[in-house]
């Protein structure tokens, strides 16, 4: 673990799951500070349980998901503007302070090159967008492949969760946005390692973790505003490790080791709107 001192305010996740109060120990012990929950449709009213700890937690309570395709078990779905417009200000009175939308499925493990069927249109983006705004609450978008990431970035989410099949056009878009990118590169290996792959889709698999690095390292280049986030649902004992892993991930991209700190950090604080969390912890 990262040793800890005055001029390292402790790391940041950008991206979990927690299904109760007993992931708050899980991220002591990972060295987290600070965590964006995104929530799941089981554990609505999560969004308060680290109170006592010194850890911040901004959640997102649950999703907003289509009514078809990806996403039911991330929360509650919704057909129309006024399901989306209801939704968001019962989130908003649950104690969100994110709210999390999916614009997009989730990459293939067996057909290359593919993200699975769902989320939201453009249209339905920018209305959300507009929406979560008007309660005060910005966005953090799931979304998979160049169309649904560029309808995110274009309807003016906070920002982009996963992000693969990334084009650098997109990058150059959210770098002038100033949206940022939690790339959550470990989340698509596990999902690999948990099922029964052939040899042809564990390659496919392989070859897009490192495309997704590529882009990882074009956005830093580009000055994308990133953060770090592992997509783990918590409580799990191996969550430590897995926070080191997508550290790892970000250096393998080619970023320098103290740069990676600055973003696992700094970037996290920023993206979570906090300037100062457990400083000298």
């Amino acid at each position: 673990m990262h040793s800890f001192h005055t001029s390292f305010p402790g790391y940041v996740d950008a991206h979990v799951h927690l299904k109760d109060a007993g992931a708050v120990s899980d991220l002591v012990r990972a060295g987290i500070v600070a965590a964006r929950d995104a929530g799941m449709r089981e554990t609505a009213g999560t969004a308060r349980i680290a109170p006592a700890t010194g850890i911040r937690i901004l959640s997102a309570v649950h999703a907003i998901v289509p009514a078809q395709g990806y996403g039911a078990f991330l929360g509650a779905a919704v057909a129309t503007r006024q399901e989306m417009r209801e939704e968001i200000r019962r989130l908003r009175a649950a104690g969100a302070g994110i709210i999390k939308v999916i614009a997009s499925g989730v990459v293939s493990l067996r057909q290359p090159k593919t993200v699975t069927a769902g989320g939201f249109g453009a249209d339905e983006l920018r209305f959300m967008v507009a929406e979560a705004a008007a309660a005060g609450l910005s966005v953090m978008a799931h979304a998979n492949g160049a169309e649904a990431i560029r309808a995110a970035a274009l309807a003016g989410v906070r920002s982009v969760e996963h992000g693969f099949f990334m084009s650098e056009g997109i990058l150059d878009l959210l770098a002038e946005r100033r949206i940022f990118w939690v790339p959550t590169v470990g989340a698509l290996k596990r999902a690999a390692d948990a099922i029964a792959l052939n040899d042809e889709m564990r390659k496919s698999i392989d070859r897009t973790i490192e495309e997704h690095l590529e882009m990882i390292r074009k956005a830093f280049s580009l000055g994308v505003p990133l953060a770090v986030g592992t997509d783990v649902v918590l409580p799990d004992e191996r969550y430590s490790g897995w926070y080191q892993d997508e550290l790892a991930y970000f250096r393998k991209a080619g970023i320098p080791a103290d740069a990676v700190d600055r973003i696992a950090t700094k970037g996290g604080r920023e993206l979570l709107g906090l300037n100062q969390v457990n400083e000298g912890r």
